[in-house]
C-alpha cells in the first residue's frame, strides 16, 4: 500500500473516540503495582456515568447480593477492585469494539467478546505468575486489538490477497497485512495508545503480541498478553479468520514452563469467566 494510504489510517486515529478520563486515571493508578483501593476509587468516582453503569451492574440480579450497592467504595469492597475494574474498562470498550470487523471476517461484537476473553486470560495468567500489575496486564488484553478498528476499512478491500497469500504460502494473517499493507493491527494500535498517552507498559503489550521475540529482553507482561491471546484464537473465542492456525510461541511457554495442558485449563477458565461478563452485559 501507499505512503498515502497510510497517512489515511492514521488521520482515523486522530477521529477515534478518546477514553473517558476517568479511564485514564484508572490506568495510571493500576500501572503502579502499589497503588491502593482508595486511589482507584478516586480516578472514577467523580464520573457519574461510569458510577451510574457501575451500581447498575452490580445491583442487577446477576450478583443476588444482599443489600443495594450505593457507591463505588461499595463495589469494590463487596466485589474486589479486579471485578470492578473488569467491569469498567469492559464498558467502556464496548460501544468501539461491538462493531462488525468485516476485513478480518468478525461479526458484530466478537472483536468485543476476543477482547474481553483474552484480558481474563491476562488476569488468569498473571495470577499464577505471581505478577503485581494484574489490573494493568488485563486492559493491555482488553485493548490489544484496538487496532483493528481503525484498519478493518482498509483490511477489507485488500482482504482477498491477504487470505490468499495465508493459504498459498502458509504465512499468518500479521504477515499477510505486513505484505499487503505494510503495516499491522499492532502497529496501528501502538500508534493510538500512545495518542491516548496509555502507560509505555500497555503500548508495548499492544505493538508486540504477536512477536514477543521482537523485544531485545523478554517482557512477562507481553508474554501474559500473547499466550491469552494464543488461547482464545485457538479455541476461536470471537475470532476471525486471522486465527486459522495460530499457535503460541514456543519460546514463551518454554520461559514460563508453560505446557498444552496449562494452556487447556486456562482456556477452560477463560470459558467460565467470560460467560459471567457477558452476564453482567446481557450479551450472548
Amino acid at each position: 500500500m501507499t505512503t498515502q494510504v497510510l497517512t489515511e489510517v492514521l488521520q482515523r486515529v486522530e477521529s477515534l473516540p478518546r477514553l473517558p478520563d476517568s479511564s485514564l486515571r484508572l490506568l495510571k493508578v493500576l500501572s503502579e503495582p502499589n497503588s491502593t483501593i482508595a486511589e482507584i476509587v478516586e480516578s472514577i468516582r467523580y464520573d457519574q456515568t461510569v458510577t451510574a453503569d457501575l451500581l447498575r451492574m452490580c445491583n442487577s440480579s446477576h450478583y443476588g447480593l444482599s443489600r443495594q450497592i450505593a457507591s463505588v467504595d461499595q463495589a469494590i469492597s463487596l466485589l474486589g477492585t479486579a471485578k470492578v475494574l473488569q467491569l469498567v474498562m469492559a464498558a467502556h470498550m464496548q460501544a468501539m469494539f461491538s462493531k462488525p470487523q468485516e476485513g478480518y471476517g468478525l461479526r458484530p461484537g466478537a472483536l468485543w467478546i476476543h477482547s474481553v476473553a483474552v484480558a481474563l486470560g491476562c488476569q488468569i495468567f498473571a495470577k499464577q505468575w505471581g505478577l503485581a500489575e494484574v489490573g494493568l496486564v488485563f486492559t493491555a488484553g482488553l485493548m490489544h486489538d484496538i487496532g483493528k478498528v481503525v484498519l478493518n476499512e482498509y483490511v477489507g478491500s485488500e482482504y482477498a490477497e491477504i487470505a490468499r497469500r495465508v493459504a498459498d504460502e502458509g504465512i499468518s494473517f500479521l504477515e499477510g497485512e505486513q505484505q499487503v499493507l505494510g503495516f499491522t493491527h499492532p502497529d496501528i494500535g501502538a500508534h493510538i495508545a500512545n495518542q491516548w498517552g496509555l502507560p509505555e507498559p500497555i503500548v508495548r503489550c499492544i505493538r508486540y503480541h504477536h512477536e514477543p521475540e521482537s523485544l531485545s529482553k523478554p517482557d512477562p507482561l507481553v508474554d501474559v498478553v500473547h499466550l491469552a491471546d494464543a488461547v482464545c484464537l485457538v479455541l476461536a473465542i470471537g475470532g476471525g479468520d486471522d486465527g486459522l492456525l495460530y499457535r503460541a510461541h514456543p519460546a514463551v511457554m518454554e520461559r514460563h514452563n508453560v505446557t498444552e495442558p496449562n494452556l487447556e485449563n486456562v482456556g477452560a477458565d477463560i470459558i467460565l469467566e467470560l460467560k459471567s461478563v457477558q452476564q453482567d452485559f446481557n450479551v450472548n
